[in-house]
């Protein structure tokens, strides 16, 4: 058993589970001031990115998948298995994402580009750091980039 505490929420204008076109939201974490204080948020503005870890609490329970599907039910695409996709309905519905910095507002951090919906629960937010980047040569399969084509763009 592991057990996490939520460390702030998602404050952001997209209300609704749907993908893509995540750069049009607004969005700020507010921590919890419970536990934190400002100054937990001191240094953060140096950065221009934080990976932010958060819990995709309003995924339902028989929708997670552990075995292989195709992305988003394309069968132009290949069928692979849940740890080569980065859909929503994982096994421990944890979500990733590196999101440009804004400003920095006492208990609230500003971000643009995180793709979590209004008050999803917040585990935690790191700096990005470039020597974390991958190291060597990267490379992903097509499939990938097609469906990621629509994800950051503004709805405009």
């Amino acid at each position: 058993m592991i057990e996490l505490k939520k460390i702030g929420i998602v404050k952001s204008t997209r209300k609704e589970i749907r993908d893509d076109n995540w750069d049009s939201e607004k969005s700020y974490i507010e921590i919890d001031s419970d536990q934190f204080d400002s100054t937990s948020l001191e240094g953060v503005s140096d950065f221009s990115h934080v990976e932010v870890i958060f819990y995709m609490d309003k995924v339902k329970v028989e929708k997670i998948i552990t075995k292989s599907r195709y992305p988003r039910n394309n069968k132009d695409w290949p069928k692979v298995g849940i740890f080569a996709q980065r859909t929503k309905n994982r096994p421990n519905k944890i979500g990733v994402c590196i999101c440009r910095v804004l400003k920095v507002e006492g208990c609230k951090l500003f971000l643009e580009g995180l793709d979590a919906i209004d008050e999803t629960p917040v585990l935690d937010i790191k700096p990005w750091v470039k020597e974390f980047s991958p190291r060597g040569i990267q490379k992903q399969p097509l499939w990938i980039s097609e469906l990621m084509k629509n994800y950051w763009r503004t709805s405009e």
